[in-house]
Formats: C-alpha cells, structure tokens, sequence
C-alpha cells in the first residue's frame, strides 16, 4: 500500500491558524509590557507618552512611561460586550484605540472602560463586560514613572 506523506509544513501553518482564531497569545512579544490595568495612547496632557500600568501576580502595581505602545499581532487593544453613546451592532471585541481602564467599584457589571476615537477624532467613553486585548508595549520604549 503506497501513500503519499504529508507535508510538515501544512500541518505548522494549520496549527498557527488555529491559535489565533481562539484568541491565542502565540505571537506575544516576550519583551513587551502587558497594560492589564490601564493603557492610555499620547496626548498633550501626560507629554505625548503612553502610559500603561500592569498588575503583577502579587498584587503590585507598576506605571510606566512609553514612547511607543503596539501589539505585536498587530491587532489593537480591544474589550467585549459594550454599550455607549452609540448602539454598537455586536457584543463582540470592539477596539479601543485611545485608553482602557477598569473599575469595578462603580460600575460591577460593566467594569472595563474602553475609549475610543469617534470620526470626528473625539474621545467616547464605552462600558464593557471583560477585556479582549490589552495593549502593550516593547519594554525598550519605556520607563517606571518617577525614575
């Protein structure tokens, strides 16, 4: 009986498509910071840095200064299931592409607020159950506050 032996290489490929339909962090940057707490794009106002703060194992929080923040999927930071100003079309992943915070205190069923740049490059604030995608940032591009 003669077969025909399957290439490797479909079998990679198959598996990389299928990690990242289900959301995997297979292609996560090792050198880059995870804003699991808060990420804010620049702005005039915080010295046209991105600030990003991440929460370790332990409970301790660190902020950092960046000069540049991007996933290294290339996908944006992003939460699910959002209400705002403006009906959305699906409770699915829903970019925010000027801040993410959480705040469990004042708002338990929607505790993450993703913001997000209208057409018009305005700053909308979105309620939302869990987060997607936090941003991060290369650890090169940045610096612990206060140091």
């Amino acid at each position: 009986m003669a077969y025909k032996r399957t290439n490797p290489i479909f079998f990679l490929a198959l598996v990389l498509l299928i990690a990242g339909d289900f959301g995997s962090h297979i292609f996560a940057d090792a050198n880059s910071i995870e804003c699991n707490v808060y990420w804010e794009g620049p702005a005039s106002y915080n010295g046209n840095k991105n600030k990003c703060i991440t929460v370790n194992g332990d409970g301790v929080k660190t902020t950092y200064i960046c000069t540049a923040c991007y996933r290294g999927d290339g996908k944006p930071a992003s939460a699910k299931d959002c209400v705002g100003p403006h009906p959305l079309s699906s409770k699915g992943a829903f970019t925010c592409d000027a801040a993410m915070d959480e705040n469990p205190t004042t708002s338990p069923k929607r505790p993450i607020f993703c913001f997000h740049y209208n057409a018009q490059h305005v700053r909308e604030t979105y309620r939302c159950v869990s987060r997607h995608l936090n941003q991060q940032c290369p650890s090169e591009q940045c610096k612990v506050q206060g140091t």
